[in-house]
């Protein structure tokens, strides 16, 4: 089974001016995949970003490594601004995303309503030797929740509070040695990010701007 754990950015709802916008598609992204599409691509483009290319065509998720200096700037302004509040990068949460989990292509789970960068550093915990059983991803919601079952993990996604943000299976295992893998994987891509991130520092006021913007600490 291949595994991969794609770091994903969302953009601030604060960068973009919804009156220029227009009406939401009908339905959601995976059943109008085209429809939504051209309306997250603008939303990028009245938002003055680049034309990235989003992870699951119409989704709001776009990978990190996509990100051009300048725009993460403009993006983390954005963050630190929400409505008429001014929030300093050191009491802020980390920029929304986190994670998108596939399984040989599939996409099984995604990161969930308040989701941050900060969430994917939870995947580490799971695939430790004494890691038994627990939630994670959980500066959103709902929460998933993993538990050991021998050389795999079974991870079930359900609340009976609150929906999950689809595409996302209720239930699902992956063998821990391969997500391991991607894990690792996951945090090289987030090293690269902080490094730009932490290039930005001192504009913003801090020592390290990635402990508080993608870390989450």
């Amino acid at each position: 089974m291949k595994v991969e754990l794609v770091p994903v950015i969302e953009i601030s709802p604060s960068v973009v001016d919804w009156q220029r916008i227009g009406p939401r598609p009908e339905s959601n992204f995976m059943q109008n995949p085209l429809q939504w599409e051209q309306h997250e691509a603008r939303i990028v483009q009245i938002a003055g970003f680049n034309k990235y290319r989003r992870v699951l065509p119409g989704s709001r998720f776009i990978a990190v490594d996509d990100w051009t200096l300048q725009d993460l700037q403009k993006l983390i302004q954005a963050h630190l601004h929400p409505g008429d509040e001014v929030v300093a990068a050191a009491d802020s949460c980390a920029l929304f995303g986190g994670g998108i989990l596939f399984l040989d292509g599939t996409p099984v789970l995604v990161p969930q309503c308040c989701g941050t960068l900060a969430d994917l550093y939870s995947w580490q915990e799971l695939v430790q030797p004494q890691f038994q059983s627990g939630y994670f991803c959980m500066e959103g919601h709902p929460c998933p929740k993993a538990t050991r079952q021998g050389s795999r993990l079974r991870i079930t996604c359900h609340d009976e509070d609150e929906q999950f943000d689809q595409p996302t299976l209720p239930e699902f295992s992956v063998e821990i040695q391969a997500l391991a893998a991607a894990v690792s994987t996951a945090e090289k891509t987030l090293t690269i990010l902080c490094e730009k991130v932490d290039s930005l520092s001192s504009n913003f006021g801090v020592q390290k701007l990635s402990d508080h913007l993608i870390r989450g600490k």
